[in-house]
């Protein structure tokens, strides 16, 4: 029979598991529309790309909340 605290102990493990996987997910998404983002610069793509790269999760959502509407000139 299975604790209490072995079952908490699975509880976080798989939330924890959520959490990567929906970072990993976001972080690719965030990196696939940098590189369709056809309005903005080459430099542009290339410096969200970096600051996705060097800040995974807070890179990726700056690119969604700001990055994403961006016009270009």
């Amino acid at each position: 029979m299975i604790d209490s605290a072995s079952m908490v102990q699975v509880a976080a493990l798989g939330l924890g598991g959520l959490a990567v996987l929906g970072s990993i997910a976001l972080i690719i998404a965030a990196l696939v529309q940098i590189t369709r983002a056809f309005h903005l610069h080459e430099a542009a793509r290339a410096s969200w790309a970096l600051a996705v790269i060097c800040a995974p999760v807070f890179g990726a959502v700056a690119w969604f909340a700001v990055g994403n509407r961006i016009d270009a000139d």
